[in-house]
C-alpha cells in the first residue's frame, strides 16, 4: 500500500486519534479502509482519493484546534464526510465531518464528530476542494432576523394555499404576522419554543451548509379528514413551504389568530432567547395561549486539554475486529462473504491478547482463517494469524514482526475461532 508524507506526525495522532501503539499492536491511521465524499458548493458530489482522504486526517488532528474562529464572513469550500464501511453503522461514527471554510483570506475545517466540535486553521486544501474555492458560498459570522413585509405575507399566504402530497389535499393556511425571515451563519442551529401554561415543547432547526443561508419561517394549519393541526412551514426560496416541523398534540378545532412581540434585534446573539409572538386557539372546547419565541446556538469550540481528551475517548472506544480469508483491498462492503465480524466480547479478548503477545522470531503455519484486522478510531492493523501445535501466532503483515499469544490466551483463541473449523 502506497505510503504518504503526511504520516510523518502518526507519533502524535496515534495518542490523539484513538490510535495505540505497543508491542505487538502498532495501530496506524488508515485512510485505505475510508470511503470520502466530498458535497461542493454548486451542489455536486464527489469521491475523494486515499491521498485526500489521509490529509483530512492530518488536518482534523485535535492538536492543532484553535479557541476561536476570527470575524468576517465565511466562504464554504465544502464539506467531506468519511465513512468505514468495513465497520461502518449508523449510531456509530468513526472520524469526524470536515467542512472547509476560509474567513479573511485564510483557510480553516471544521471538524465535526457528534457532539465534538472544533475547528484547525490549515495551509492547503484537499486537492479535491481547489477548484470550490472559485464557487465558494458566503455566509455571516453572525444570525441576522426580520419579520416579513406585508407583501411577503401574502405571498406566503398564497403559497401555502397550493395543493401538497397527495390526494385528498390537505387544506393549508398561513397565520398572519407569524412569517420571518433568517440568514444563518453555515453552522449551529435553531431553537423554537412553544411555551404555554401546560408547560414547554421544542423544535430543533439545523442548519445545512449545502442550502443556502437564508430561511423564511411561518406558522400555520393543516386541516384534513376533519382533523386541524398546526405546523412550522419553512422554506429556502419564500415558496412552496414544504418543510414542517410539528410541535407534539398540535390538534385543535380552532385557530384564532396570532400577535407579533415589539422590538426585535436584527442581529441574534448566541445563546438569548427572543419571544417572537404569540398564538391563541380552541382545544377540547377551551381556549389557549402559545408564547413563541426563538434561540439560535452558536457551536461551541473545544480545543486543548478538554477536546484531546474527549475525542481520545470517544474515537478509542470505537473497536471492530474482523477475519478475513483474503487480503483487504480497502473499502469493501462489511457484508462480503470473506469478512467474518467477531462479537463485542470477543472484539475485546482479541484486543487483549495481541497487547499480551510477546516477541519471536518465528511462525507457525496459517490458519484456515489466515487474516484478521483490528480497527480502533481512524485507527487499523492487520495481522497474519499462524498456528503451530496449540501455540498461536500473529505476524504483522507490513512489518514482518512475529507475535506468540500467551498460554492461556492461545487456549481461548482455539476454543473461540476454531473449535467449529
Amino acid at each position: 500500500m502506497k505510503k504518504y508524507l503526511i504520516f510523518s506526525t502518526l507519533v502524535i495522532l496515534f495518542f490523539l486519534f484513538g490510535c495505540e501503539e505497543e508491542r505487538a499492536l502498532r495501530l496506524q491511521p488508515a485512510p485505505e479502509y475510508y470511503q470520502g465524499r466530498a458535497l461542493l458548493p454548486n451542489g455536486q458530489q464527489i469521491e475523494m482519493p486515499e491521498s485526500d482522504r489521509a490529509a483530512i486526517i492530518e488536518m482534523c488532528q485535535p492538536d492543532h484546534a484553535i479557541p476561536t474562529i476570527p470575524n468576517g464572513e465565511r466562504r464554504w469550500l465544502g464539506t467531506i464526510t468519511l465513512t468505514q464501511p468495513l465497520t461502518d453503522s449508523a449510531a456509530n461514527a468513526n472520524f469526524p465531518t470536515a467542512t472547509f471554510f476560509t474567513v479573511e483570506n485564510k483557510s480553516y475545517v471544521q471538524c465535526q464528530l457528534d457532539s465534538i466540535t472544533y475547528v484547525t486553521k490549515i495551509t492547503t486544501l484537499p486537492e479535491s476542494l481547489n477548484d470550490a474555492q472559485y464557487a465558494a458560498k458566503t455566509y455571516p459570522n453572525v444570525s441576522k432576523f426580520r419579520f416579513a413585509e406585508p407583501h411577503e405575507y401574502e405571498h406566503f399566504a398564497q403559497e401555502m394555499q397550493k395543493p401538497i402530497g397527495n390526494e385528498p389535499y390537505p387544506e393549508r393556511k398561513g397565520i398572519e404576522h407569524t412569517l420571518f425571515h433568517i440568514t444563518m451563519p453555515f453552522t449551529g442551529e435553531f431553537e423554537l419554543t412553544f411555551t404555554s401554561s401546560e408547560g414547554e415543547d421544542h423544535l430543533k432547526i439545523p442548519i445545512d451548509s449545502s442550502h443556502p443561508p437564508y430561511l423564511s419561517i411561518g406558522l400555520g394549519t393543516e386541516e384534513s379528514d376533519d382533523a386541524l393541526q398546526y405546523a412550522i412551514y419553512t422554506s429556502q426560496d419564500q415558496n412552496n413551504y414544504q418543510e414542517v416541523l410539528r410541535p407534539k398534540d398540535a390538534q385543535i378545532s380552532q385557530m384564532f389568530g396570532a400577535k407579533t412581540a415589539p422590538q426585535l434585534p436584527s442581529v441574534l446573539v448566541p445563546g438569548h432567547e427572543y419571544s417572537l409572538y404569540s398564538f391563541t386557539f380552541m382545544k377540547d372546547g377551551t381556549a389557549h395561549r402559545q408564547n413563541v419565541s426563538l434561540t439560535y446556538h452558536e457551536p461551541q469550540l473545544l480545543y486543548g486539554k478538554e477536546l484531546n481528551e474527549q475525542i481520545h475517548h470517544k474515537l478509542s472506544s470505537q473497536r471492530h475486529v474482523i477475519f478475513h480469508d483474503l487480503a483487504l483491498l480497502g473499502t469493501e462492503s462489511k457484508d462480503e462473504s470473506f469478512l467474518h465480524h467477531v462479537g463485542h466480547d470477543e472484539m475485546e479478548f482479541i484486543f487483549g491478547a495481541i497487547k499480551r503477545a510477546n516477541a519471536t522470531a518465528y511462525a507457525g503455519k496459517p490458519a484456515p482463517t489466515p487474516y484478521v484486522t483490528l480497527f480502533q478510531g481512524v485507527c487499523a492493523q492487520t495481522f497474519d494469524v499462524s498456528y503451530d501445535g496449540a501455540d498461536v501466532y500473529v505476524t504483522n503483515s507490513e512489518t514482518g514482526a512475529h507475535f506468540k499469544l500467551l498460554r492461556e490466551d492461545a487456549i481461548k483463541w482455539y476454543n473461540l475461532f476454531e473449535q467449529n473449523t
